[in-house]
């Protein structure tokens, strides 16, 4: 009998703290009139409240939209500036990667042609692929023998 009464009495408890810890019901009313709404004030909303007009002048009147039209003005224009300095680049390199072929196919035709038997399958090599594969091997004969990489440098300013 005592272990059925004994939880009922601390229920009791602890439901009359928590009651007696809220607030009244009149003070919660009182709380929810304070809240300001359309739907239940009498004020009514003027004609002109969604009438404003954006115009583009006042956009570009602005001063943070002046400094972020003219940060994107900037940026396209530097995107471009660089876009054309790699693009100069990569011209640059095909043709020094198609001197270099042809120095290697005039003057060392037999180093150059282990190189093209070595890296290519008989098939015929994309433009692009081979002057990627022309870079690489100027690459490699730079690190294993640069003598002869100036030998062939010089070939290329001879034979301009």
């Amino acid at each position: 009998v005592v272990a059925f009464t004994t939880p009922h009495a601390h229920a009791q408890k602890l439901s009359s703290l928590s009651l007696s810890m809220l607030p009244s019901q009149s003070h919660l009313f009182d709380t929810v009139n304070q809240i300001p709404s359309l739907l239940t004030s009498d004020e009514t909303i003027p004609e002109e409240a969604f009438q404003d007009q954006v115009s583009l002048s006042d956009i570009a009147s602005d001063p943070v939209m002046q400094i972020s039209f003219a940060a994107a003005a900037i940026a396209i224009i530097i995107l471009f500036v660089l876009k054309s300095v790699v693009t100069k680049m990569d011209e640059a390199v095909e043709k020094v990667a198609v001197d270099f072929d042809r120095v290697m196919k005039l003057k060392y035709p037999k180093k150059w042609e282990r190189f093209m038997v070595e890296d290519g399958d008989g098939a015929r090599i994309d433009e692009g692929d081979r002057i990627q594969m022309i870079v690489e091997q100027m690459e490699k004969y730079r690190e294993e023998d640069s003598a002869f990489m100036e030998r062939v440098m010089q070939d290329i300013d001879r034979m301009q």
